[in-house]
């Protein structure tokens, strides 16, 4: 079934705001974090051997950077849709659809199973579906 809460913020997620820029409010938004794997492959400049001398096709990564990807992925099919909206018009669209309850509608809670801040998830968890039509 899963793990509960889910989705919730993780320990190793940055917190908002920015000692260097207060005034600039982060995280932007929440999207998914844990367990997440990223791979990509060696250059021919750069190549990686394991324990046994093998040669290593790819090198995964895990970790919140890794729900990029998926957050590009969503802003890359609004585009897609709404090719006519700005890069600002995209990230409203996810932003005020974003969720800021878990699956089971309670609000996200943090590691420590509190209530999560808008300094921890910034405008809530990402939901694609409504963000495609946020009207």
């Amino acid at each position: 079934m899963g793990a509960l809460p889910a989705p919730a913020v993780t320990f190793f997620s940055s917190r908002g705001p920015s000692k260097a820029s207060p005034g600039i409010l982060k995280p932007d938004i929440t999207g998914p974090g844990m367990n997440i794997l990223a791979a990509w492959a060696p250059s021919e400049s750069h190549t990686e051997f394991s324990d046994g001398g093998v040669g290593l096709s790819f090198f995964v990564e895990s970790g919140t950077s890794m729900s990029t990807p998926h957050l590009n992925g969503i802003a890359a099919l609004i585009k897609s849709l709404h090719p006519d909206w700005s890069p600002a018009a995209i990230k409203s669209s996810i932003m005020t659809t974003s969720d800021a309850v878990d699956r089971t509608g309670v609000p996200l809670k943090d590691e420590q199973y509190r209530l999560a801040t808008f300094y921890a998830m910034g405008a809530g968890y990402v939901n694609p579906a409504p963000a495609f039509d946020p009207a």
